[in-house]
């Protein structure tokens, strides 16, 4: 897949609300549920029966709406060009945007395992089952795409996407058997690049404005810290390692060329530990530390920079 398509993040942006509704797991003041993989007794899931039978059907919903909208949006707007003679492979490794596009897939497969595992664990799914359905269900969702694009001219079925597509799913469901890893999170930043406010760049548009894409990997460095230190580290304040692509899309003629990869260093503000812990407020909070704000930073590629507002 080489693009996200606005509508999509929206629906991956949706899917991260409601899993921090359903469970804000990562969240250090929440003690994991106790496991129940066969069924779950009255102790251990607080819903009714109709309680229950609800919110299961809204979880199936939800998984059966989300992945006919994908193939039906998908469908009208990428696969309706010249299709190939016959299924084809593609490796789109290091093309001019750097694998820039990777992280998105990574970032889109963590998300999926992570909110159909918070989603079956809020369905009183035991907790074994959560992660191996929930990995299952975002390794088909991102899958099916790469087996239509394979038949399309344009696209090919790539296995670099598949791999990073795995990645992130894989990571999710590691978090989940070793929550001491939550302490580094997945996070994303973007602002629009000179092309895309130009109106240059032909299709781009913000789904593949690469070069305004940061993914960082954000750490609690208290959580990581030995105790010694992490007292002198403000707890708010996260250390985050960035990737991003310079501009390789021309503003003046549109036309793209190999861009240079940027690797950033940056503080992070942490908005899961702002006070308050209403569960309404938790998600908020929760969501939001899914997306890394403007921050100083220092750039190490392709040249050594300090930027005071990195965004």
């Amino acid at each position: 897949m080489r693009e996200i398509d606005r509508r999509v993040i929206a629906v991956a942006l949706g899917a991260m609300t409601w899993a921090s509704a359903a469970s804000a797991q990562d969240s250090v003041a929440v003690s994991p549920r106790p496991d129940s993989s066969a069924k779950h007794s009255d102790a251990s899931c607080p819903l009714t029966p109709s309680q229950l039978t609800a919110v299961r059907a809204g979880v199936g919903a939800a998984f059966v709406g989300a992945n006919a909208y994908l193939y039906h949006y998908f469908k009208k707007a990428w696969w309706s060009g010249e299709r190939a003679p016959h299924f084809f492979f593609h490796a789109d490794w290091d093309q001019d945007f750097r694998d820039q596009d990777k992280f998105g897939h990574l970032l889109g497969g963590y998300h999926l395992a992570r909110f159909g595992h918070a989603s079956l664990r809020a369905a009183c799914v035991g907790q074994k089952k959560s992660i191996i359905w929930s990995a299952a269900y975002a390794a088909a969702f991102q899958l099916q795409i790469e087996i239509f694009d394979g038949q399309f001219k344009k696209y090919g079925f790539s296995y670099a996407d598949m791999i990073a597509n795995t990645t992130g799913q894989t990571f999710a469901v590691i978090q989940e058997l070793h929550p001491s890893l939550r302490a580094i999170k997945p996070t994303f930043s973007y602002h629009e690049t000179r092309a895309l406010k130009a109106g240059t760049g032909g299709e781009l548009r913000p789904s593949i404005d690469y070069a305004g894409q940061t993914y960082w990997f954000s750490a609690d460095m208290n959580r990581l810290l030995p105790e010694s230190a992490a007292r002198y580290w403000p707890s708010f304040i996260r250390l985050s390692a960035g990737h991003s692509v310079t501009d390789w899309i021309d503003a003046q003629t549109g036309q793209s060329h190999r861009g240079k990869r940027k690797i950033v260093l940056s503080l992070d503000f942490d908005p899961e530990k702002l006070p308050g812990s209403a569960p309404w407020w938790r998600s908020v909070k929760h969501t939001l530390s899914y997306y890394h704000f403007p921050a100083p930073a220092l750039e190490l590629t392709p040249t050594l920079k300090a930027s005071p507002w990195y965004r």
